[in-house]
């Protein structure tokens, strides 16, 4: 397994390789100075949830290796936003981060969604480059991170949908509390969110600097 360091250049080459010097240099910048709001979102786990009709069948379960490969495979053929956006989610599952769940359709079998669960088991994973960009979670407490829908099924409500069903998962395992860290932009996931159940509770303002990111949480 390469080291974080090292990862990230792998990562950076394959986003070179996939999407090109444009996005690249895009991605970049970013990395060197930018700011940006997050949402904070709650949801009390121990109330009841909300169906949302999805607008597609799936099926939905743990992700595998061969999975995580498929994602990378389908940054190739996405469009310059998507292929940043699977490389970075390929890159987080081999950073550690391995509570990941898929969605599939059921009548093609074709991957539709991607999303983490993350909770104070992690701990150990988050301490190795990611406290800045992570909350402290209480062992009461699941963070959702890294959710995606690919481009063909959005519009069909399968995030919401995902949310409810593994809101019941955690449930089960005895969570209390979902929390979510939402970009002020993204107004479709926070619409999802707010769907089932979610409530705004803090504002976040993430800067990056030189490759470092400073994000506050309260």
């Amino acid at each position: 397994m390469l080291n974080p360091a090292l990862r990230k250049v792998y990562y950076g080459i394959l986003l070179i390789k996939h999407g090109g010097l444009t996005i690249f240099w895009h991605r970049l910048k970013r990395q060197i100075y930018s700011k940006t709001i997050f949402w904070g979102l709650e949801r009390n786990l121990q109330t009841n949830s909300v169906h949302v009709p999805c607008g597609i069948e799936y099926s939905l379960r743990s992700a595998s290796e061969e999975d995580m490969e498929e994602v990378l495979q389908k940054s190739k053929s996405g469009s310059q936003e998507s292929v940043y956006e699977l490389i970075q989610r390929r890159w987080f599952y081999e950073s550690g981060f391995h509570d990941c769940y898929v969605a599939r359709t059921a009548d093609s079998n074709e991957l539709c969604y991607i999303q983490w669960l993350v909770s104070s088991a992690d701990d150990h994973v988050v301490s190795r480059g990611f406290r800045s960009r992570l909350p402290r979670l209480r062992e009461d407490e699941v963070l959702i991170e890294n959710a995606f829908t690919f481009e063909k099924y959005r519009g069909k409500r399968i995030m919401p949908s995902v949310i409810v069903e593994l809101c019941e998962m955690a449930r089960r395992k005895g969570f209390k509390r979902m929390l979510a860290y939402v970009a002020e932009d993204n107004i479709a996931s926070l619409k999802g969110f707010e769907r089932v159940g979610f409530n705004k509770f803090e504002e976040i303002r993430e800067i990056r600097f030189l490759f470092l990111t400073r994000r506050k949480h309260a």
